[in-house]
């Protein structure tokens, strides 16, 4: 179906926006009015949408001619006012920055006409990027730093950058292929540490260390020793997607795009019920957006994981003599677990939202509630250790004897 929209512009006049929206068929066009012809334009407006779907109805419509002459800035602003990347907002805004640092260094390059060697510059000049801080209360702003960022962020960036140019070839098709593909532009990055709490140790002198400093921040912490979920997921998590009374999770807008449900381990699920219970009585402001971890205005605590939690650590691995591990650490800590455990890695996939070719998105609740049981096991085992009967590998279980 069609819809019409009325737009006042800057300079005072109107125009009518349509968007069809038919049989798998977007498209969009602005009718602009002059003069004193407001009814008649808005008539032509509809009428070309009609049109469109007569076409689409018969068989008979066809794309219409695209413009081949769009430089790299015209294509990222294109791309970026039709809400791209489709990503969860934070991991959206780092797409945003990296293509606004591309339109800068070569957007007025028309983009049929970009090279491998004007990509290669773009990364050579990367490279020589000085690190930004962010100045607290100044959103946007930040100081710039001696040292140059590191070779996994030059990655990152052309890797964003790769994504959009995918798309004007699939999407807009301004272009005939992606020039990066097999440009052999990538750095080698250092191998990251595969670091996780092996000892049942860590995993309880961690969660009572981040008890000690902020309740909050220990929720965090057990969410993700729990269930595996990812940092954005946690802190973007709302009361209404925190299903306490079906005991499931809903993630929304997940990193890799797909939504997903889950069972929340009996273990957590009593800390969050007293945790809302708490939350109740508090004075926060109620925003569309009612999420778990708010300030007393309503916005999200980032800072509980972003700045609290890398203090705690440091402060734990001095007393505890322990090495430092990240947040993300505890996602592969889950993983391993749950591989120790010796589940199967569908099941795995599933609880934790990997997106690989062999398994297919969309869970329902039937597959939420096959979760359960797995998802308590490994909860219990993350927190005391305690070993089951049922485990699936006689190595597994001497692993176990032995530690």
């Amino acid at each position: 179906m069609a819809t019409i929209t009325e737009i006042k512009n800057k300079n005072g006049s109107i125009s009518y926006k349509v968007i069809v929206r038919y049989k798998g068929v977007f498209l969009t066009k602005t009718f602009p009015v002059k003069g004193n012809r407001k009814k008649t334009v808005e008539n032509q407006a509809m009428q070309w949408a009609l049109d469109i779907e007569s076409q689409i109805d018969s068989g008979n419509y066809r794309k219409e001619k695209r413009q081949h002459n769009y430089t790299v800035s015209e294509a990222i602003n294109k791309y970026i006012a039709e809400g791209n990347p489709k990503k969860a907002e934070n991991t959206r805004r780092k797409y945003i920055s990296a293509l606004e640092w591309f339109k800068k260094e070569i957007g007025s390059i028309p983009i049929k006409t970009l090279e491998r060697s004007d990509l290669k510059t773009c990364r050579n000049k990367l490279q020589k990027k000085h690190k930004v801080v962010p100045i607290k209360g100044k959103p946007g702003k930040g100081k710039v730093t001696d040292k140059f960022i590191s070779n996994s962020c030059v990655n990152r960036y052309l890797a964003y950058f790769s994504t959009f140019l995918t798309h004007c070839v699939d999407e807009y098709e301004i272009i005939k292929a992606n020039p990066m593909i097999g440009a052999k532009l990538k750095l080698k990055e250092n191998e990251p540490r595969k670091r996780w709490l092996k000892e049942l140790a860590e995993r309880q002198t961690l969660l009572q260390a981040c008890k000690d400093t902020d309740y909050e921040l220990y929720l965090c912490v057990l969410f993700a020793l729990t269930t595996g979920a990812r940092k954005s997921e946690i802190l973007n998590l709302t009361w209404e997607n925190t299903g306490l009374e079906n005991k499931a999770i809903y993630f929304l807008n997940t990193k890799n795009g797909e939504d997903r449900t889950i069972p929340i381990p009996d273990l957590l699920f009593n800390e969050l019920k007293n945790f809302y219970e708490q939350s109740k009585t508090k004075k926060i402001q109620r925003l569309k957006d009612n999420y778990l971890f708010v300030h007393s205005d309503g916005k999200q605590k980032l800072y509980l994981i972003d700045k609290l939690y890398p203090k705690v650590v440091g402060k734990w691995t001095s007393a505890q003599k322990y090495e430092k591990i990240t947040f993300h650490g505890l996602r592969h800590t889950y993983i391993s677990i749950a591989s120790l455990l010796g589940f199967n890695t569908s099941i795995v996939k599933k609880i934790v939202g990997h997106k690989f070719d062999s398994v297919t998105g969309g869970y329902t609740h039937a597959d939420c509630d096959s979760l359960r049981k797995p998802m308590n096991e490994i909860a219990n085992f993350m927190l005391s250790g305690e070993k089951y009967e049922n485990l699936r590998k006689p190595e597994i279980q001497n692993y176990l004897n032995e530690h």
